[in-house]
């Protein structure tokens, strides 16, 4: 699972100028990284960790800034040779002199958060909170660049905690109640009092990262077009779990800006904390394969950097579980085709309510989140390959709760991804050359094998026996590889059966030329098969417009996991 080796003369004909790239983070820190502050390498090799002290820490008293324990941070995260990004907390965490020279304190009814809370609209707060990021810029890039050299970025933070609102629940006094407007405004100051600190005049450049600007048109629109040495956004649920309801709207917008963006299009890179999420809900029948198929989803969305909780990296630890961790840290920090050293695709089908076309209301019901008789209609229509709802109620309470409270599995949602997960490997006509499998091999336990989550096999008797897949032509430079270097092809199937099956390939002499034929053994265990192709054109000329195929060689059906290309040869 760790992949593939890749020579030193085969990166370099990889390499890409900078300025094709443009934005000016360094991949090599996308990956698995800390949430919290215990940790040891010798559980998983971490990429980073935050540091990220407290306002009232940093500036104990007005004007006076101690930056020793934010130093020794960084010191200790460079000397065990992470990366970092670091981040002021503000909001709840402000000190106390605000209030002694009379900036209103706020509190709330929150169940976590209180209080108190500064009033940020106070002209003095406004001040002080701009001295204070001042300041920060102006420490952070007089250290040393051995450390501004392992700071991946700065996260923004000008509210409560991470989450960018002013508070947590009403305020009280009702009247330091701040509007969208007002708050947007406030936090418009603050993004450019971080960019002048981060990225303006002398010293290193260390790109922002923000939180909430998606879905705002006026602060995205004011950060993609001044934000110029690199930024990036913090994303809920993404590397929470797999399967949620509404996944499916963040390719709409943000993939194309994550992954391979458009020349004059803006680029951003994006993380996610792991919550305690993961002891209950989808995680719960079979912890591993939540883990796994939560690390492809994440891919699949453009999922630069994961934080695992402190929790789940002592169960990954306990349970001496990384595989998940190793293939998002293979393809975390592949975003340009052109330099990326793999593909893949993990196979499946995504039964989504709202899909009108492919389930209509005639039959399965109203398109509505709150149809229960939707769900179960449409999983009824698949049971015989394994799909099935084990707690509806956990879908029609929506997404916060399929992650903690939800009891079972559940096989179709509400605007979940429709297709496979994917990165630069694309299935061609997924679903008129094949069909989806769930819970291969009988109900999910706790020992059952990740990959028989979800899957997608071959339907002779419906016409379905290959299944095609295409290279992104970017990933050639938009011309044939024609047998320039190796790729490795590594496809994952289960063995159930005595049938046979074949890869073929775009290869420079044959457009469907077999690369071998593979005879199941009826173990009824999930196998993969590896093999280098030294002749490799994958130009598209195969069926339908294909580099690969997998074609069925009898009457029996086969069922795959993933299909997996990398540049060089395996060792």
């Amino acid at each position: 699972m760790k992949g593939a080796v890749v020579t030193t003369s085969l990166i370099a004909l990889l390499a890409v100028p900078a300025a094709e790239l443009r934005a000016e983070v360094n991949r090599d820190a996308y990956g698995i990284w800390v949430r919290g502050k215990n940790y040891d390498l010798s559980e998983f090799p971490y990429r980073g960790v935050e540091v990220d002290p407290a306002w009232a820490d940093i500036e104990p008293s007005e004007g006076v800034f101690d930056w020793r324990d934010f130093d020794a941070g960084l010191e200790k995260a460079t000397d065990l040779g992470f990366y970092t990004f670091i981040s002021i907390n503000v909001g709840p965490m402000s000190p106390m002199w605000l209030y002694d020279i009379g900036i209103p304190k706020v509190m709330t009814q929150h169940r976590v958060r209180t209080g108190p809370y500064p009033y940020y609209l106070d002209p003095r707060h406004v001040s002080y909170y701009h001295r204070l990021i001042e300041e920060f810029g102006r420490h952070v890039r007089s250290l040393p660049a051995r450390l501004t050299d392992r700071i991946v970025f700065v996260q923004v933070k000008t509210g409560s905690t991470g989450d960018e609102a002013p508070y947590k629940g009403p305020p009280s006094p009702a009247q330091y109640a701040i509007t969208k407007e007002q708050w947007d405004d406030f936090r418009l100051a603050a993004f450019k009092e971080f960019n002048a600190a981060f990225q303006e005049g002398p010293g290193a450049v260390i790109p922002l990262m923000f939180n909430a600007i998606l879905d705002n048109e006026s602060l995205l629109d004011w950060v993609s077009k001044n934000v110029k040495g690199g930024w990036g956004h913090k994303m809920g649920g993404y590397g929470q779990c797999y399967q949620l309801n509404d996944e499916a709207e963040r390719g709409l917008d943000y993939l194309p800006h994550l992954l391979d963006p458009a020349p004059g299009e803006y680029e951003f890179f994006s993380r996610c904390e792991m919550d305690q999420g993961w002891k209950g809900g989808i995680f719960a029948p079979n912890i591993r394969m939540a883990f796994y198929w939560t690390g492809l989803s994440a891919l699949h969305s453009g999922l630069s950097m994961w934080n695992l909780s402190e929790t789940a990296r002592e169960w990954c630890r306990d349970n001496k579980y990384w595989d998940f961790a190793y293939f998002f840290d293979k393809y975390a920090g592949q975003t340009h085709s052109a330099a990326a050293a793999g593909a893949f695709c993990a196979l499946r089908e995504g039964l989504d309510s709202a899909d009108t076309e492919k389930f209509p209301e005639a039959q399965f019901g109203a398109a509505d989140i709150k149809n229960k008789e939707r769900y179960l209609a449409i999983c009824a229509a698949y049971a015989g390959r394994g799909a099935k709802m084990d707690d509806v109620d956990g879908v029609l309470a929506g997404q916060v709760n399929q992650r903690s409270s939800q009891k079972g599995l559940n096989d179709a949602g509400w605007m979940i991804f429709r297709g496979n997960y994917e990165r630069f490997l694309h299935q061609i006509d997924a679903d008129t050359t094949s069909v989806g499998w769930w819970r291969v091999g009988g109900e999910v336990a706790e020992s059952t094998p990740v990959y028989a989550r979800f899957a997608r096999g071959f339907d002779r008797a419906n016409g379905k026996d290959a299944m095609y897949f295409d290279i992104k032509d970017s990933f050639f430079s938009g011309k044939p590889l024609n047998g320039a270097y190796p790729m490795t092809v590594r496809v994952v199937y289960y063995d159930k059966g005595t049938g046979q099956c074949s890869l073929q390939y775009d290869a420079t002499d044959n457009p469907k030329k077999t690369a071998y034929i593979v005879t199941k053994t009826n173990s009824g265990t999930w196998k993969e098969k590896i093999v280098t192709l030294t002749d490799a054109n994958f130009g598209n000329r195969g069926p339908r417009g294909a580099d690969l195929t997998l074609a069925n060689a009898d009457a029996e059906d086969d069922i795959f996991h993933m299909v997996e290309v990398t540049r060089g040869k395996r060792e």
